[in-house]
């Protein structure tokens, strides 16, 4: 029987940072398109899904969630990509397009998130907000994220994907990795925080 704790298990080799982060993108894409999936049965089901406490969950988790999708992307896949492509190659206007896109959602949730709050009343500002203000912006932000992974994974992701498996040595890859992290040359951080 294998132990856990053996020295074989504790000394697997890593995956070389290109491909860790490559599956990095495709599980944050995945977790953002479920929860797209159930913030879409909440807005069906209102009003009644509206003062469940999952919904709450749900909400909070976004939160949480679309911060990782930004940082990951932010600070990682984007200067990845400023720092991969052939210079005859503009990727500018996507990138900032992308940015604002991100901007544009974060707002959805800091509204979705006052919205929730007004039509539980649990602020008294906003006490009275209808469950059909949430519904709309519940919708917009599933609808807009949806689009807006469909256009990254067809435009963007290839991008990253060709320069892993082009001719350039892996070290160079793991290399740019290391500095759009700002982790020299150890990378050893990388792991724990985008993992």
């Amino acid at each position: 029987m294998h132990d856990p704790g053996s020295s074989e298990h504790n000394h697997r080799i890593p995956k070389p940072l290109g491909e860790a982060f490559l599956s990095l993108l495709e599980r944050d894409q995945r977790r953002m398109l479920r929860i797209c999936t159930r913030l879409e049965s909440i807005a069906d089901g209102l009003p009644g899904s509206g003062k469940l406490r999952r919904t709450a969950r749900e909400i909070a988790f976004l939160d949480r969630a679309f911060d990782r999708h930004m940082f990951i992307h932010e600070r990682f896949l984007f200067p990845l990509v400023r720092s991969l492509c052939d210079s005859r190659e503009s990727f500018e206007p996507m990138l900032c397009q992308l940015e604002a896109e991100h901007a544009t959602d974060q707002g959805l949730i800091f509204e979705i998130t006052a919205a929730y709050a007004g039509a539980i009343g649990s602020t008294p500002r906003a006490v009275g907000v209808p469950l059909c203000t949430l519904g709309y912006l519940l919708r917009a932000f599933f609808e807009n994220f949806r689009r807006h992974a469909a256009w990254e994974k067809m435009l963007l992701h290839p991008v990253v994907k060709n320069q892993f498996i082009s001719e350039t040595p892996k070290h160079q890859h793991d290399a740019v990795l290391r500095y759009s992290i700002g982790a020299g040359r150890s990378g050893r951080w990388f792991p724990a925080v985008v993992g």
